[in-house]
């Protein structure tokens, strides 16, 4: 069996892990954070990332994980398949996470000089198993590049745009389709129910009788959405920042 090569970000893990660890070095230090412009600027991605990774500690069991795509990995790995961990993220970071799930037998990541994706993830498969002989799975446009020179392709979590090209460049193995968030799910997250609350802006409006006056009316509507949606941004920020305790939580989870 050719070895199935696992991406990390939004395939194993329905997060990017760039964005965990940038939340929790803003929540931890705050100031520290505005150095990383300066680091990606002058020393690029790959470094950033090890530079934050070393500067923030994670949990990997709090990660919201592809149930689904894990339970088959570990059909597969039962089945006597190699199974390669290969992601853009920081080493230290998928050495972590590798060893919390115990199914891989090698990891290849970012090392602080080589941002591992796109052409360069391809370019480190290629080399080790040589073209064509391996098995990718993925979800993104820069998997697309990887997936050129991969023998079957396992879809993970990807928009049907990157699922169409992804059948050009290969022949797809197995997709796992990816859960989009709808409106209740974006209602939840805004709080718009919290909205009602600012309805009290219309209340001198009303007092003052001032019902036909079109342009007050739109003013006003405006001024009501802006409120609202300054109230949601402080949410969502509050989520962000709580994240890995909500995901803990057996209601906010």
């Amino acid at each position: 069996m050719r070895p199935l090569v696992v991406d990390l970000d939004g395939t194993l893990v329905v997060t990017d892990m760039l964005h965990e660890t940038a939340i929790s070095l803003i929540k931890s230090s705050p100031f520290t954070i505005l150095s990383a412009p300066i680091i990606l600027i002058s020393n690029g991605k790959a470094k950033l990332k090890q530079w934050i990774a070393e500067k923030t500690n994670f949990e990997p069991a709090s990660l919201p994980y592809n149930q689904d795509f894990i339970l088959w990995l570990r059909e597969q790995k039962a089945l006597g398949r190699e199974l390669i961990l290969c992601t853009a993220s920081d080493r230290s970071i998928a050495l972590q996470i590798s060893d919390y799930l115990g199914i891989f037998s090698d990891v290849m990541a970012s090392d602080g000089i080589v941002n591992l994706e796109g052409k360069y993830k391809a370019k480190a498969l290629v080399d080790k198993f040589g073209e064509r002989g391996f098995d990718y799975a993925g979800n993104s446009r820069t998997d697309l590049e990887v997936w050129r020179h991969a023998c079957k392709a396992i879809v993970v979590n990807a928009s049907n745009h990157v699922l169409g090209k992804a059948t050009k460049f290969s022949t797809v193995e197995k997709v796992f389709d990816r859960s989009a968030a709808n409106f209740i799910v974006w209602g939840k997250a805004l709080r718009i129910h919290q909205w009602l609350k600012n309805a009290l802006l219309f209340v001198p409006f009303l007092a003052a009788h001032r019902l036909t006056e079109a342009i007050a009316w739109q003013s006003l509507s405006l001024a009501y959405l802006a409120f609202s949606l300054c109230a949601s941004s402080v949410y969502i920020a509050n989520d962000l920042l709580d994240m890995e305790s909500d995901r803990q939580h057996p209601r906010k989870c």
